[in-house]
């Protein structure tokens, strides 16, 4: 089984209820976080919680599960950043290594010392060894401030910011990002701190949500909390709930008496209807006997190829991509275009995907340290969203997705496939990790080596 989401839009006979119920989950959601920093338990909690708040138990466990899994969140990010300060830790300290390498260099060299004896007094801070001196210097300042703010991270538990480091940072510059008083920007705080609730589903209750009920006909039943039956009533009630994308797996849900869990978000003064749900794994419906599809990805294009399963070349192509100076969303949509375009080929072979098995996560860290071209390669090269893309595609049509070592790939392809079948770069190491995914290997000429 696996989790999806789906999501819709708020009818407007609801967004008044959404408004008053983001506001009391938000509050109770930050003094629970406060507790459980300090060691509070649940079970206690959960009393003081409905008497304090007027909600019931159901609800109360709601609020617990979405600040726990924030959290957790917050502890996986922090991690992160402490192993992201070391890479730029070790990148920095290998680049001083070699500026002091040169740097003997330029001190042996007698040549270099007889034109520094010449120059002028005036000019003597653009000297080779000079200019030398000052990069090892600044590299060393920032080598010391980045294990300052390492051994800080190390020895301090991560914390939440409940509304966004920054919204909160904004408060410091309010001309610049158009806010004409602090109450303004006040106001826009409390409203991002009240912009979601969460109502869990569980498979042993009704409708697979006892707190927020969602039909089959798409009637949506919600149980108000007690703190504000006086002013919606009971429940709140409304229908003719679709959702654009996802309606049959919320059917099918819904029909198994699976869990379906449902959290409220505003984004850009509308509210959504996040619904996620249970389904069963597609089953695999490629086989290695047709072949395999390999993958590679480069900044610039993708290049693909087909082999039959005795390893011989059958079909080869390339997409070109431009995710150069590309926001987040534009570039998930062009590597969307480009996943879809490739899964289609595949399902239509019947044959598995091979791609590589790449994490530039270390390199992206020390990347100021490299070269502009290198530099501005890796931070293009969106590797990770691709494999997700990828990744989710496959697995919702029952494609076989297999991750290789691409270790001397391109150099064997440029060597041994290009010329014989007249194949791109890109093609050549696609064909094989294709034939890596067969487990047909082979190693790089000796010439080459």
């Amino acid at each position: 089984m696996s989790k999806r989401t789906y999501q819709t839009l708020v009818p407007d006979n609801l967004i008044p209820f959404c408004e008053e119920m983001g506001e009391l989950f938000g509050r109770v959601e930050r003094r629970l976080y406060k507790d459980l920093l300090r060691g509070k338990k649940r079970t206690p909690l959960k009393k003081e919680y409905q008497l304090t708040y007027n909600i019931n138990a159901r609800q109360f466990n709601s609020i617990y599960f979405s600040i726990k899994g924030k959290i957790e969140s917050r502890k996986q990010c922090h991690h992160r950043q402490i192993k992201q300060i070391k890479e730029r830790i070790r990148a920095l300290e290998k680049s001083i290594k070699k500026l002091e390498r040169r740097l003997d260099i330029t001190c042996s060299d007698k040549r270099v010392q007889v034109v520094a004896s010449c120059c002028s007094r005036s000019n003597q801070k653009n000297t080779p060894r000079q200019s030398l001196l000052r990069a090892i210097h600044q590299k060393k300042r920032k080598l010391a401030s980045l294990k300052a703010q390492c051994h800080h991270k190390e020895n301090k538990s991560p914390s939440l910011i409940f509304g966004g480091k920054k919204l909160w940072k904004s408060q410091f510059n309010l001309a610049a990002l158009g806010y004409e008083s602090h109450q303004d920007w006040r106001e826009d705080w409390r409203a991002k701190r009240s912009s979601n609730f969460l109502f869990v589903g569980s498979s042993d209750e009704k409708c697979g949500n006892q707190s927020c009920q969602l039909n089959s006909n798409g009637e949506l039943k919600i149980r108000v909390p007690y703190r504000l039956e006086a002013q919606f009533g009971q429940y709140v009630v409304t229908s003719g709930l679709s959702f654009p994308y996802g309606q049959a797996d919320i059917a099918y849900a819904q029909s198994m008496g699976n869990a379906i869990t449902l959290r409220f978000t505003r984004k850009n003064q509308k509210w959504y209807l996040n619904c996620t749900v249970d389904v069963p794994d597609t089953p695999i419906m490629t086989d290695k006997s047709n072949g395999v599809m390999g993958i590679d990805l480069n900044p610039g294009v993708i290049g693909w190829a087909i082999c039959d399963r005795e390893g011989n070349l059958r079909e080869f192509g390339s997409l070109k991509i431009n995710i150069q100076s590309k926001n987040r969303s534009q570039t998930a949509a062009i590597l969307g275009d480009a996943v879809r375009d490739l899964t289609l080929i595949a399902s239509s072979r019947g044959v598995p995907i091979v791609v590589e098995n790449l994490d530039f996560s270390r390199k992206k860290s020390g990347m100021k340290e490299q070269g502009v071209r290198y530099s501005r390669m890796l931070s293009n090269f969106a590797y990770g969203k691709f494999y997700e893309l990828l990744k989710r595609r496959c697995n919702r049509y029952g494609l076989e997705l297999i991750t290789k070592n691409p270790a001397y790939s391109s150099l064997i392809g440029l060597s041994k496939y290009m010329s014989m079948y007249g194949l791109s770069s890109d093609t050549a190491a696609a064909l094989v990790l294709a034939r890596r995914g067969l487990y047909l290997s082979e190693r790089p000429p000796a010439n080459y080596a």
